[in-house]
């Protein structure tokens, strides 16, 4: 595809998406609040500085029939200078799509988290029960996904505390000198989601907003069933008595099947 039309097919998925958020009022509010605000408001610029970690990120979906889909992730996390693994999570769900736009999950997640003490390494496990619902909708080429999603968490220190947090997801996927249909062709992405401790604060940070992660991303889709992006994201996080921003570098692959 020449320079020159995929200049416009990129111009006529913006013209689509400013067009359908127009005519929704609530929509408007939404994405505006989902994606924007919180990457400029002063929980992040308050923050203390920390450090740069480097994740990876293992995504796949696999289709059981026209209705259910089977979803897994795995993620591993490293500190500075590609230290030891300091965080591995594993997760995984089934889905039910109620149609082409809309679905919702319940799954299970395990989380171990390797922290800094005084006499080495302190290892936290953690396991969760979540629920979540999805929205995707493609307008003109771009991709947009919502997803809000309930977590149950039981964090295992030196007894089993529980919490629950609720998870508030947006993305816009727009394609880059890719083909027509978007099945192949680089991409360029900007995403946010805010975590807010809904119970028992008390037992993590006590804090009722937890964490802050917008993503600037760059990527390409092989095929319709995979894809890879480099993302860098500015996370901010809530500690008892501050908080902290950490320079994350992230690798994804998502594929599905």
């Amino acid at each position: 595809m020449s320079p020159i039309k995929d200049f416009k097919g990129i111009t006529y998925s913006f013209r689509k998406l400013v067009s359908c958020v127009s005519r929704n009022y609530r929509f408007q509010l939404f994405i505006i609040g989902c994606i924007l605000i919180p990457i400029a408001i002063p929980f992040s610029a308050k923050a203390q500085h920390g450090s740069s970690e480097y994740w990876m990120f293992l995504t796949s979906n696999f289709r059981l029939n026209e209705r259910i889909d089977l979803l897994t992730d795995a993620q591993r996390r490293l500190e500075n200078h590609l230290a030891p693994t300091s965080t591995i999570l594993l997760r995984a769900g089934v889905a039910y799509n109620i149609n082409d736009n809309h679905a919702v999950a319940i799954g299970y997640a395990f989380k171990g988290d390797w922290e800094s003490a005084e006499d080495g390494r302190m290892y936290i496990p953690e396991n969760r029960i979540y629920q979540q619902y999805q929205y995707e909708k493609t307008i003109g080429r771009a991709e947009l996904e919502v997803r809000t999603r309930l977590e149950e968490r039981f964090i295992q220190e030196n007894e089993t505390l529980f919490s629950l947090r609720a998870r508030l997801f947006a993305s816009i996927i727009i394609p880059v000198f890719a083909n027509s249909d978007f099945s192949k062709g680089p991409f360029v992405g900007l995403q946010d989601e805010i975590f807010l401790n809904v119970w028992n604060k008390k037992h993590v940070n006590n804090h009722v907003l937890d964490q802050l992660r917008p993503y600037v991303s760059i990527g390409y889709r092989y095929n319709p069933k995979m894809e890879s992006s480099f993302e860098y994201g500015r996370i901010t996080e809530q500690n008892e008595s501050s908080r902290q921003t950490s320079n994350i570098f992230r690798l994804s692959l998502t594929t599905s099947f």
